[in-house]
Parts: C-alpha cells; structure tokens; sequence
C-alpha cells in the first residue's frame, strides 16, 4: 500500500477549467460593472437634483430692452397692460394717453400716441391726484371739492379666425362726487373697494389750515340690478387731527384709514362699514433712524398688509399687521418688520409687484429690487440715465424706467423664484400678520400670501421621527440579535431568523395604515396603559431572570438550553396585562383634571397633559410614529446584527467559555465588541431607513408642522412633505423645486450620514479585529 507521501504529483488535478476561469472573469466583470454603474446613477441622480435645485438661489436676470421716446408733456405716472404692448401715461393737467409699441402691419396699423375717454368734466381743475398702479386707478380732486375716480382696464381681442391678438385700452369714469365742504379743494386724495363698503378720503384745505374728510360709497340693489355709485355717510374727521398731514393710506379691504403726518408720526384708524373710525395706535416709524423721525413717503406692499416708509435720507423699513394680545390689548396692530439697507438718495420712483412682495425703488440712477419677506436684493445697478419713475410689469417679466427726458426704458426681467434662496429656507423670518421672527412651512395661500418654506420645521420632524423610532428600535432589535444568536436553539433559530426577514418585507403603506387607523386611537386613549404595560414586560422579564438565575443548579439543569425564554416570557406578560390593567386605575388616581363639559373632576391623561404641562396632545403623534416605525425598522437591525454577532469565530467563544466566562459574559465582552462593526453597520441602515421613510410619516403623523420633541405632538418630515405637497406642485414652479431641494437635503443627509457610518465602521472593525 503505497503512503500519501508516495503518491505521484498529477499536475492536471490543480488546473481550473477554462469554462470556469471564463465564468469567473465575467461574473467579476459583471460585478465590477454593476458596481460602477450604482456609482454613475447615484451621480447622475445627484447632478440632476442639483439641476433642479440650483434656479432657486439665482437673482434676478435683467438685461437691456428697448427705449422709446415720449412726447414732452408733463408725466406724473404711467402704467401698461400685462402684455406690455399699450403703456399709458398721465400728465399733471389730468390728461390720460396710450402709446402703442407695436408695429405689426399683420394686425392693425400702428396707432402711435391717442387717448381714450379721458376728458375732465367740464370745470374739474386738477388739485392732486393719487395714482393706484396696482389696480391701474387714478383718483382725482379738484379745486373745488369734487373727486373723480378713472379706472383703467385692458381688452384683448383676437378677431374672428385670427390669432392676431389686439389690446384695446378702456377707461371708466365712476361718477363725480363732493368731498367735504363744496368749493374749497381738497389734496391726497384716496380710495378703496372693500367687500362690503367702498371709501374715499382727502384733506381740504380751509383757509390755511386742514379738514380730514371720510365718506362712503354705496350702490343700491334693486329687483332690476345694480344701481348708480351714490355718496353715502361723510363723516368729518378733523378732530383727530394733530399736525400737519402729508399723506393717507386706505387698504384694499377698505376697513382702515391711515394718516402720515409731517412730524413723522402716524395713526391708525379702524374704519366700519358705516364709516365710524376709531383710533386703533399712533407710532412713529423712523423714530430709531438716521434724520429727524421724520418721513418723506410711505406706500403699501401688494395685499396692503404691509407698509413701506421712506425718509429723505434714503433709509427705509416696512410695518406691518401683526396680531396682538396683551393684557391692554388685543387685535391687530402695525409692528416693526423690517429694516433694509438703504438707499443712496431719498427715493424717487416706488413701484411694487402684483404677483410677489418686491418693490422696486430708485434714487439718483441707483436702481434696486427687493423682496420685503426676506429683504433680500433681487437686482440692483446704477443704471446709465436717471428714472424719476419706475413700475413692475404685471406679469414680472420686465422692470420700466422713465427717465428725467421723458424717454420710456424697458429692461427684461427673468425671476422666477423670488422668495426662495437661504434665507427663506433656513433663517427666521417676520412673515405678515406676525408679531416675531419664525420658521415655519406654509406653500399655499392667496395671490398676496407670503409663502413660508423654511426647512428648518421639516428638518426638526424628521429628526424627530427618526429618534423616536430608533429609540424603541434599537434596544428590541439588538437585545434580540443577541439573544437568537447566542442563546436560543438552532431550531428555534431557523424559524425566528427567516420570520423577521419577512417582517421587513412588510410595505410602509399597511404599517402606515396600521397605525393611523388603529394604533394610534388606541394609544392616545389610553397612554398610562401603553406605558404601564411597557414597563411590566421589562420589569417581569429582569425579575424572572434573577429569580431564574438564582435557582439551584438542579433545578435549572432540567430546562431545555435555549428554551429558557419560555420561563421568563409567561410571567412577563403576566406582569404586563397587569400593567394594562392598572393603566386605568392610575389614569384616574394620578391625573385628575376638571372637565368643563361634565361639570366635575375625572381622570384624563391627555387633558392632565394639556392642562398641568401645557403641551398639546394629539392623536397622531410621535409615540405612535415610534412604535410603527420600530416596527419597521427592527427587522433591518436585528437581521445584519444578528448575522454579525453569528459570524465571530467559535474559536472566540469557545476560549472565553473554556477560561470561566458565563455565557453572558462571553457574549457581551467578547461576542457584541468582536461584531461591533457589524452592528454599527446595522444601525446606520436602520437609521437610514428611519429618515428616508414616508408612508408611514404621512399616514400616522397628521402632517403637521411642528418644531418640538413633544411625544404627543405629530410632525411633518422632508420625505412626507414631498409625498403630501407634490401633486399640488406646479411644474418648474417654486414649490415643485423646493421639493427637489427637500430630497437633495435627503440626499445630502444620507450621503454624510454613510460616509461618518462607514469611517466609524473601519475604526471599529480595525479595533476590535482581535479581543486584547
């Protein structure tokens, strides 16, 4: 019998096929391309999120237009209709003209300069005049008390089988109406339409000294219609006078008066729909400014909520309409907002847009547009001749200039996403209607709403969310990781193992369902139940142990190994049910709060929340976004834990057992810091699970925007904010790029949040490669 060392070297028996040799080249081949593949999409991914993301942080785009010389004639004002085809302008004797820039022989001749019903009535001498460019309405007075209101409106005509489009300009004249005393003229003249009432104010002056005027406006309905504009109650206001008045204000809602006066003061006035005012506040709005305190002009933000001050020395800031409620007052009120850089020069042409919260202001040839949210400059430049008025084009598409030689400047405007950038996105801001600086997410609202995008409250939720569910996640998933792969029988292992595999299996959607539907009336009725019987399963569990492992050995030698959690599990949740039980009772012993309705005390935790702590307390919240989201998470944990803990060597556990080490000794010393890469690697994925999750964000949270780690309060977090806002988005919108910019924030947490996790994963695995 020949010995192994006898035997012949056979060279044929250590060569690989080459079937197999190919096999394993294009496999490896396969896998390095697919590799390299997931890298270029995420890339891809990232750049094209970034493409998407980057117009929101973008000025505004302004480049050179046309110029058209204007006829020299007085102009006070102008203005231009939304396809910025037919401006008109208003000269100092009253006169109203239009300018056609289009010359297209395809659709009408060109009718240069003309006018369009804007004769005065016959002896109507212009005193003062107040032009609206926002409603394209121009109020006049006349030497002699009578107030004449023009409204300028625009039709398109498109004729019949053509789109050739055509702008006809109209001009309707309300009926004349006297202001005051008959016969004495009257300055700032101003007028509003409310829902309910309409109002015209002036200032007549009366021998050398002035009368304050309100009066209203009123149409009658009748059977056959609407009647003739009548003037209705005229209250005179001189009364409350107390200085020299240089301008008045009045709303569009026409509820309100404001009065400017020359020492720099201001009143604010509550005005009814009968026309009886009362005095709300007297402020002084450039008081802590450079200058006297005083003011050159004051002019209204789009929504008239907000006032803009001026003084001659270029500085400017905006109060506006902020609820208050002290003990000496409550309502509304006008408060300090904003102070923004100033001007060169005091200011000359203000005009302001109909679509957002900027203005455009100039002063010398200085130029500026700015957003009043955020104050921050659009567009600004010394332009090369000198505008002494200035508008926004309806549609923001282009700045207009008229300069001090009557030539009509148009300068191209691109600026789709003014209210975006990073300071509407990450710093607290003083929106209208609020006393103080918040953060605060709100993208819906009127035409004159300002829109609330900060990130901060998403952020701040969906840390929230993560935490609370990593806080119930972590322990069940990692104690039983420990606990299957060191202590339970192999055959219970191949039953437990593949079970939780299929729980991660499990869509968001039926979680999320799942506890909107059930869990959460169940936990918010009953909180001290829940808790109670948290508490009794852990406590049960450790009391057992220790009564279990105090036993003598010839009682515990006769239990299974492995199936020593069946001991310990029946009187854990013996104690549990006892926990539950005893919820109520304590509920009604400890947390006795009155209730208005039932006239007497009862036990109530969520009112003793509301009440004793003052909280807020709703059904869907933070807890039960832990339990359902720890539910999804655990699987995810205890799985890659569970297989890291079961890959240390047994030569590891065998050596500790075999050197005295109890089996939790061994498994929590050696075992758990040999896997702790593993684990860590483990619980960043959970992590990342955790941020990234939606359904059940939107189906258990309420969605709403809260910026508090109150257990009992919902959330709203940057992965549901896409999924409950986008189908509201409007393409290339700002609202649908926010939302981009919400997953590139995603994007950029998981990506550092990977990154820190696999540092930390090399440190740990290089650190605990051998037990010291």
């Amino acid at each position: 019998m020949k010995t192994k060392k006898n035997l012949p070297f056979i060279p044929e028996r250590f060569r690989v096929s080459p079937a197999t040799l190919l096999m394993d080249r294009l496999m490896t081949g396969l896998i390095m391309v697919g590799g390299v593949a997931i890298i270029v999409a995420v890339f891809f991914i990232f750049v094209f999120i970034g493409f998407k993301v980057a117009p929101l942080f973008r000025g505004a785009e302004v480049a050179e237009g046309s110029s058209f010389p204007l006829p020299e004639r007085d102009i006070v004002a102008f203005g231009i209709d939304e396809w910025r085809e037919v401006p008109y302008f208003l000269t100092s004797e009253g006169e109203i003209f239009f300018v056609d820039l289009e010359d297209d022989s395809k659709r009408h001749k060109n009718r240069g300069i003309f006018t369009v019903d804007s004769e005065l009535p016959d002896g109507f001498e212009v005193a003062d005049f107040r032009f609206d460019g926002l409603r394209d309405r121009v109020v006049f007075s006349s030497t002699d008390g009578r107030i004449l209101i023009k409204q300028i409106s625009f039709v398109t005509d498109y004729g019949l089988g053509t789109s050739v489009r055509m702008i006809q300009p109209e001009i309707e004249s309300l009926p004349v109406v006297t202001l005051g005393r008959q016969g004495y003229p009257v300055v700032e003249p101003v007028y509003s339409e409310g829902e309910r009432v309409r109002l015209i104010a002036g200032i007549q002056l009366i021998d050398g000294g002035q009368e304050l005027h309100l009066a209203t406006l009123t149409q009658r309905r009748t059977p056959f219609g609407v009647g003739p504009l009548e003037l209705g109650e005229q209250i005179n206001m001189t009364e409350h006078l107390r200085g020299e008045v240089i301008q008045l204000l009045i709303p569009d809602t026409a509820d309100a008066l404001i009065i400017g006066y020359a020492s720099g003061e201001v009143d604010y006035f509550r005005v009814g729909t009968t026309g009886k005012s009362e005095l709300v506040q007297t402020f002084q709005p450039m008081q802590d400014l450079s200058g006297d305190g005083t003011f050159h002009k004051m002019e209204y933000i789009f929504g008239d909520q907000t006032i803009i001050f001026f003084n001659k020395a270029g500085d400017h800031n905006a109060w506006n309409l902020a609820f208050i409620q002290t003990e000496e007052f409550t309502g509304r009120r006008f408060v300090l907002s904003k102070e923004f850089e100033s001007l060169p020069l005091a200011p000359e042409g203000y005009a302001v847009s109909r679509r957002n919260k900027t203005f455009l202001t100039t002063a010398g040839n200085h130029a500026r547009l700015t957003l009043m949210t955020t104050m921050a400059d659009r567009w600004r430049a010394d332009l090369d001749f000198t505008p002494r008025q200035a508008l926004i084009a309806p549609r923001y598409d282009a700045l207009l200039f008229l300069d001090t030689e009557n030539n009509l400047h148009t300068k191209e405007m691109v600026d789709d996403h003014p209210i975006a950038g990073m300071t509407a996105y990450f710093s607290k801001i003083q929106y209208e209607g609020r006393p103080g600086r918040i953060t605060d997410w709100q993208s819906d609202g009127g035409a004159d709403f300002e829109r609330k995008l900060s990130m901060i409250p998403l952020i701040i939720g969906t840390l929230k969310g993560t935490v609370y569910a990593m806080f119930i996640a972590v322990p069940v998933a990692l104690l039983s990781a420990v606990y299957v792969s060191q202590f339970l029988r192999p055959g219970l292992k191949k039953v437990v193992k593949p079970t939780m595999e299929i729980m991660a299996s499990l869509p968001s959607v039926i979680l999320g369902f799942f506890a909107g539907m059930w869990l959460s009336p169940l936990i918010s009725n009953a909180v001290p139940s829940v808790m109670l019987s948290i508490i009794g399963l852990f406590l049960g569990a450790v009391l057992m142990g220790l009564v279990w492992s105090n036993l003598p050995n010839r009682i515990r030698l006769r239990a299974p190994s492995g199936l020593e959690f069946v001991i310990v599990l029946f009187p854990a949740m013996l104690v549990g049910w006892i926990g539950w039980q005893m919820g109520q009772v304590v509920e009604n012993w400890m947390f006795v709060q009155y209730d208005d309705v039932l006239n007497r005390d009862v036990g109530s935790f969520r009112m003793w929340v509301v009440q004793a702590l003052g909280w807020d307390f709703e059904t869907r919240n933070a807890l039960v976004v832990g339990f359902a989201m720890g539910f999804a998470v655990i699987p995810i944990i205890f799985t890659i834990s569970e297989d890291s803990l079961s890959n240390v060597p047994n030569t590891f556990k065998s050596g500790s057992l075999a050197l005295g080490a109890s089996r939790w000794q061994t498994a929590m010393r050696i075992i758990v810091p040999t896997a702790a890469a593993g684990i860590f690697s483990a619980l960043m994925i959970g992590f990342g699970r955790a941020i990234g999750e939606t359904m059940i964000m939107v189906m258990a949270t309420g969605n709403s925007v809260v910026q508090d780690f109150n257990p009992f309060t919902g959330m709203r977090t940057l992965s549901a904010n896409i999924a409950v806002e986008i189908s509201e988005a409007e393409q290339n919108g700002t609202l649908y790029r926010t939302l981009f910019f919400c997953a590139f924030l995603l994007f950029v947490f998981t990506f550092t949040l990977n990154t820190i996790a696999e540092v930390l994963r090399q440190w740990l695995r290089k650190k605990y490669r051998a037990v010291e």
